[in-house]
This record gives structure tokens, sequence and C-alpha cells, in this order.
């Protein structure tokens, strides 16, 4: 694997090679660099894996933030994830139109979550 990729792909998969010690010595500080690189050249899986790693370390704001750059380019997880953002008013000021537009797009992507999600909202909501 090349060590400077340029293709977001590639540098995306390194990434999560340094994360995971996978061929490389592991190195969260190059895992980190690398996920980014690609996340900012509008790679979804890079964004929306980086919004799952901001929730997990609590900061909810900047996991709202590249779950609905993800979400804007399709990823039916990341829009799952923005819809409950909006829903709840998490890392974005609450907005149940918001909640239910995202959790459409998922739903209509077949996304099992979103679709229990957006029929407790339309029934409760």
């Amino acid at each position: 694997m090349n060590k400077n990729p340029t293709d977001t792909d590639e540098q995306f998969k390194l990434g999560l090679c340094y994360l995971n010690g996978d061929g490389v010595p592991q190195d969260m500080k190059k895992a980190v660099y690398w996920i980014t690189e690609a996340a900012k050249q509008d790679h979804a899986e890079a964004q929306s894996f980086l919004g799952d790693s901001f929730n997990e370390m609590g900061n909810i704001k900047k996991a709202a933030y590249w779950w609905a750059k993800a979400a804007e380019q399709g990823d039916a997880s990341a829009q799952n994830n923005v819809g409950i953002c909006y829903e709840n008013g998490d890392g974005v000021p609450q907005d149940l139109e918001k909640a239910e537009y995202w959790y459409t797009k998922a739903a209509e992507q077949g996304n099992e979550e979103a679709q229990i999600n957006l029929d407790d909202l339309l029934k409760n909501g």
C-alpha cells in the first residue's frame, strides 16, 4: 500500500491500517490524519467513520458535523444519525422537520433503524 496516497479510498484504507496495526505499526496520529484527509475530500465512509468516532468520544457537535457531510452524499447510516441529532437537538438545534427529512432519506435506502425512528417520530412527534 502506498504510504502517501492521493486517492481518497486509499487514504481511508491506510488510516484504517494505522488504526488497527494492519501491515503497519499501529499509530493513532497517522490513522486520524489519513482518515481525516479522506473525509475532507468528501469520502462519505471516512466522514461517517469520523462521526461515529467523535460520538464515541462524547463530542456530539463534531459527530453531527461529519455525519451531516456523509448524509449529504447519501450515506444511509449517517442520514439516520443526523435524523437522531435533529430529533433530540444533539449537536444541532432541535428540528423535527429536518429529523423527518433525514430519517426518510435513510429509510428509502432500506435502513431499518431509520424506518423505526421515522415511524416513532410520526406517531409521537
